[in-house]
């Protein structure tokens, strides 16, 4: 697996995902190989408990323009690391990228081992910014295009993103499956209701509509303050809960 982010790094969904899906898949016999950044007090390599083996990699010391040249150098050093994998007779037998951040390195690899590639679309350029309204944009767009395009398979984890990702690039409706992210239920195991901290948001008569997640716009949470009027008119006995941070 090629990821941008990985625990304990974690900058949005993406980390969360490819920790949980590394372990699932590693716990039903499957040996998996992640390939990530390197932050600062990060080691070069972790074995989970779970047998996901973890490579971390540095970016190069240059220091980049911006955030897309940034991104290239650790594609570089992505693409480094799996040859010296190889070369040291690893072998894979698929590679799982996870959105454009890994796209120019899965690409690569792909092209220099023949090794099939699948890619998992977790959101794209024009579904955060309603649209392509940058050249930076148009640059993200089409990487995400060209990674599709690579792609054997595509996953996107709803039917509004498969239907977002066959539009935007064209796709085959029979290349891209539908697998939606998991829930670990046992960490809801044992937790017990508490009246009294509920009640600093709402009386106990009243019901709770709940939403957590970063607060940028393609959470889509400006969508629950819009319908909140509609959803008072009926039910005059709700409230909404917002939680979550700004990120830049």
């Amino acid at each position: 697996m090629l990821s941008w982010e990985y625990p304990p790094r974690i900058v949005g969904g993406i980390a969360r995902v490819v920790g949980e899906l590394s372990k699932r898949l590693a716990m039903e016999g499957h040996d998996v190989t992640v390939v990530t950044y390197r932050e600062e007090n990060m080691p070069y390599y972790m074995k989970e408990e779970s047998g996901v083996k973890v490579y971390c990699v540095d970016n190069y010391m240059i220091r980049p323009n911006n955030f897309i040249e940034w991104i290239m150098q650790l594609n570089f050093n992505m693409v480094a690391k799996v040859n010296e994998l190889v070369l040291k007779g690893e072998k894979f037998d698929v590679i799982h990228a996870h959105d454009w951040l890994v796209a120019y390195a899965a690409k690569s690899i792909k092209e220099s081992t023949k090794i099939p590639l699948i890619a998992t679309i977790h959101a794209t350029e024009s579904g955060r910014n309603s649209g392509i309204n940058t050249e930076t944009q148009r640059y993200i767009n089409d990487t995400e295009w060209m990674l599709t395009y690579e792609a054997s398979k595509v996953i996107v984890n709803s039917n509004f993103m498969k239907s977002e990702v066959q539009r935007l690039f064209g796709l085959d409706y029979n290349k891209v499956d539908v697998i939606p992210n998991g829930i670990d239920i046992d960490k809801f195991d044992g937790i017990v209701r508490n009246y009294n901290f509920r009640r600093n948001y709402a009386k106990d008569n009243e019901k709770i509509i709940f939403t957590i997640g970063r607060l940028v716009y393609e959470k889509g949470i400006q969508h629950l303050l819009y319908a909140m009027p509609k959803i008072i008119q009926n039910y005059n006995d709700v409230k909404l809960v917002i939680a979550g941070k700004r990120t830049e």
